[in-house]
């Protein structure tokens, strides 16, 4: 996917393309991880699925809880939820950072040679 370091570094239009295509992966995966939290809400405490959204968005966005859960079930996934939003924040930096770091690594080595 990427150059090697015997390549040259790849043309701005190349890279803007590579920088679409990671966003739309970690924006994608973001709404999947909300689709989830939606899902798991409802299904689990019988929230609203307005409120089960707000409940997923605060919870992946990192603000915490913005709606207790009421039942067991429910309270366990959204402790459950809330890990795997943490984790999701990670690999979703990870996606969009990737190509960044990547092109600034390889400029760095051309300019060495």
């Amino acid at each position: 996917m990427y150059e090697s370091k015997s390549k040259r570094l790849a043309s701005r239009k190349a890279f803007r393309r590579r920088m679409f295509f990671h966003i739309l992966s970690a924006i994608t995966l973001v709404i999947l991880t909300l689709a989830i939290g939606v899902g798991g809400h409802v299904y689990f405490d019988d929230m609203a699925p307005g409120s089960a959204l707000i409940a997923s968005i605060t919870l992946t966005s990192g603000l915490g809880l913005s709606i207790l859960p009421e039942t067991t079930s429910g309270q366990l996934f959204t402790s459950l939820y809330g890990i795997f939003s943490g984790y999701v924040y990670i690999v979703t930096s990870s996606i969009v950072i990737a190509p960044i770091l990547h092109r600034v690594l390889h400029k760095f080595h051309l300019d060495e040679e």
